[in-house]
């Protein structure tokens, strides 16, 4: 990662609510984004990610596609329609492991048609998630949060 100390600055003080069904992908993602300075919710359904949506108002949202209770699209929906005027605008990442090179493509233009900023198949290189987070949290006051959720 040529670019980490750029990225580090840029994801320090973000709040991201990370929603993601597999125990040991959450604690990845988890570990790395707050060894890399943000501050990171956690949430393995639909239900809990959507309470901590509304107690933490993350910068930004990173979900997987399927969750026991759920998916994504409902989430997502959800979280833009809660009351705090932070949660209409929140930039989301939807992150799904049952893509393949040939269903990708109709994973992204539905993910952009459901309200998701960016697409990433997983296994995805982490570079492109650091991309698109601070490529969402360009200008984003210091002591805002980021929160990722897989759907």
């Amino acid at each position: 990662m040529s670019e980490e100390p750029d990225i580090k600055s840029r994801l320090r003080g973000i709040s991201i609510l990370l929603v993601e069904d597999d125990p040991d992908t959450l604690a990845i993602f988890d570990l790395f984004l707050t060894h890399m300075g943000a501050t990171v919710a956690t949430a393995t359904t639909v239900k809990a990610a959507l309470k901590m949506a509304e107690e933490v108002q993350p910068d930004i949202l990173i979900s997987d596609l399927q969750l026991p209770d759920g998916n994504g699209y409902d989430l997502l929906d959800m979280i833009r329609k809660l009351p705090s005027s932070s949660s209409k605008l929140i930039p989301a990442i939807l992150m799904t492991g049952h893509s393949t090179p040939f269903s990708e493509p109709a994973y992204n233009q539905g993910a952009l048609s459901g309200g998701f900023q960016k697409f990433l198949a997983k296994l995805f290189n982490i570079d492109e998630l650091l991309a698109a987070i601070a490529e969402f949290t360009r200008g984003v006051n210091q002591d805002a949060h980021v929160y990722c959720c897989d759907i």
